[in-house]
């Protein structure tokens, strides 16, 4: 190009002078225009390159955070775990005093907690420029936009949760034998921990609070691999196989295959929590979900649409002794049986074209 425009100023100097002279002006005009339009062009394509490395470096960070998060789920749910199990020995009457002599955790049991925080810096950043991320990235902004409205549920949650621990920390303080550590104030703890109905009552309604942010808490775990998966999806090209191979490796646990027809006698309760698991379907259709418990209460049902990874609420409140078993039912859109599953805590479950009918 640059070429063809001093052969064409060559030509313009043999002409006459003033004629020359505009053409030569107006010739070197052009070329200053053209050079500034191919500086801005390489500009533009540096900038876009730059912003592609952005991503890139974001993404890489972001599969590292949602690996955290999960990993900081579990260990809040560690804590949440053990809460559960004294709360159900208080209404077992099973505690003894030897046990509160040996174990200060239950003198604390309804003002302890466990903060979940997980990050999410890096996630609000790429989601908040989703306008430069390539289109064939938009799964993987969807899912995170998910974390990020589970993060708002989890929130609340601990928000009542951290009301209640408040009340109760303000309801034990204020017997003078809280705080003191004599032979009759530790006496007198034990006897108000054993036999109190009051404070009894009072464990009870923590139980309520603690067992909605545990739940809460697996379902963010949950989108969080389920948002993983898509971003290993769409990023990386992983094949069903892969798929699995990461939840199995994070500690996850494939849902349990029942027969379609499978009877109520037939079926085991897998999950002693109220909790939230994956769910994907991996066919080209979309697929139907209808969900119980072992006693056909808490029924929920819902369609995920093709090649998506989801999560849902888990079953509604029972209480202490209630069956927190999740029963699937899945179906095509004709309402034929694909299958009947039964969920594990911190399952997964997985439907893929060698499933369907």
């Amino acid at each position: 190009m640059i070429r063809i425009f001093q052969k064409i100023r060559k030509e313009i100097i043999g002409q006459g002078p003033t004629a020359r002279y505009l053409l030569y002006a107006i010739g070197e005009i052009l070329l200053v225009v053209i050079g500034i339009l191919i500086a801005l062009q390489v500009d533009n394509w540096n900038e876009e390159r730059k912003e592609q490395r952005e991503i890139t470096r974001l993404l890489l960070d972001i599969e590292q955070d949602l690996l955290l998060n999960y990993e900081l789920a579990d260990q809040a749910l560690d804590f949440y775990r053990m809460q559960d199990s004294i709360v159900r020995r208080i209404a077992r009457n099973t505690l003894t005093k030897k046990d509160y002599e040996n174990s200060s955790r239950l003198t604390y049991l309804v003002s302890n907690w466990e903060y979940y925080l997980p990050a999410e810096k890096n996630i609000n950043q790429i989601v908040e420029s989703e306008k430069r991320v390539p289109a064939k990235y938009k799964p993987i902004i969807e899912g995170l936009k998910r974390v990020q409205s589970f993060s708002a549920v989890l929130d609340d949650a601990w928000s009542n949760l951290d009301e209640n621990i408040g009340e109760n920390t303000k309801f034990i303080t204020s017997f003078s034998w809280f705080v003191k550590n004599d032979s009759l104030s530790n006496a007198k703890r034990q006897e108000f921990f054993l036999k109190d109905e009051e404070y009894h009552t009072t464990a009870f309604r923590y139980w309520v609070a603690t067992q909605n942010y545990f739940d809460k808490i697996t379902r963010y775990r949950a989108q969080t691999m389920a948002t993983l998966a898509t971003l290993k999806q769409h990023k990386d090209n992983f094949s069903l196989d892969e798929i699995q191979g990461l939840f199995l490796k994070v500690g996850m646990v494939p849902f349990e295959a029942y027969p379609c027809g499978v009877a109520k006698s037939q079926l085991k309760p897998l999950k002693a929590l109220r909790s939230s698991e994956l769910y994907a379907n991996l066919t080209q259709n979309a697929l139907h979900f209808e969900l119980s418990n072992n006693k056909g209460q808490g029924v929920t049902k819902f369609t995920i649409p093709p090649n998506t990874f989801s999560t849902i609420p888990g079953n509604e409140y029972f209480g202490l002794e209630g069956d927190n078993t999740t029963l699937v039912r899945v179906s095509d859109e004709e309402g034929n049986c694909i299958g009947t599953y039964g969920a594990f805590e911190n399952g997964f479950l997985l439907i893929s074209e060698k499933d369907a009918p």
